[in-house]
């Protein structure tokens, strides 16, 4: 547990959200990390599949959290803060490895806040489907640039089958933003699938 004593070394000092900086007692990181670690782990784990590199990916969240206490700016919980770099940090790694399969299908974000039906397997990636798998690294590919609560946002919609009411409870946001997310972020990412499947085709 080298890791551990390096993320309380660095993270001695309390932490605090925006909420939480008026009360008396700070939230230190060895708390947040008894209390939110297992689920950071799991979230790295459903994505890259691989229980080592879930490990390496809930240390470096950690680490980048208490590195930058500017990410609590704004009033998120510290969990959310925690699950958006986990997933940053998960879908960085998985897009070294992508190649564009065209799995992902057309990215439509649907107005009653349901995700639209794909020709994927209805299975999470974590479970084994090869074509959800597929799904998620092409999104990793489109997503490259994008700040980490829309590549959340976008992975929770477009690959794991979350409907805006959903994403907005992960990520503390309305439905509003969440679909004004989705809809901006689905116009960038047609442009750059296109010439992914033009790359493919020539």
């Amino acid at each position: 547990m080298g890791w551990w004593r390096q993320i309380t070394a660095v993270g001695r000092a309390p932490v605090m959200s925006a909420p939480e900086a008026t009360r008396a007692e700070p939230v230190r990181v060895e708390d947040l990390y008894r209390r939110f670690g297992p689920a950071v782990h799991r979230r790295a784990l459903s994505l890259v599949r691989d229980e080592e590199e879930a490990l390496d990916i809930t240390q470096d969240t950690f680490l980048a959290f208490v590195k930058e206490p500017a990410l609590l700016r704004g009033g998120a919980s510290a969990f959310t803060v925690l699950y958006q770099i986990a997933t940053f940090k998960s879908v960085d790694r998985m897009r070294r490895r992508a190649r564009w399969s065209g799995r992902l299908g057309e990215l439509v974000v649907n107005d009653a806040g349901e995700p639209v039906e794909r020709e994927v397997e209805a299975v999470a990636a974590s479970a084994g489907g090869l074509e959800q798998v597929e799904a998620a690294q092409d999104l990793a590919l489109l997503t490259h640039g994008e700040e980490p609560r829309t590549l959340t946002a976008a992975f929770l919609y477009f690959v794991e089958g979350y409907n805006m009411e959903e994403v907005g409870q992960v990520l503390g946001l309305t439905r509003k933003t969440v679909g004004r997310l989705l809809g901006e972020f689905a116009t960038r990412a047609r442009k750059r699938s296109a010439r992914f499947e033009d790359g493919r085709a020539a």
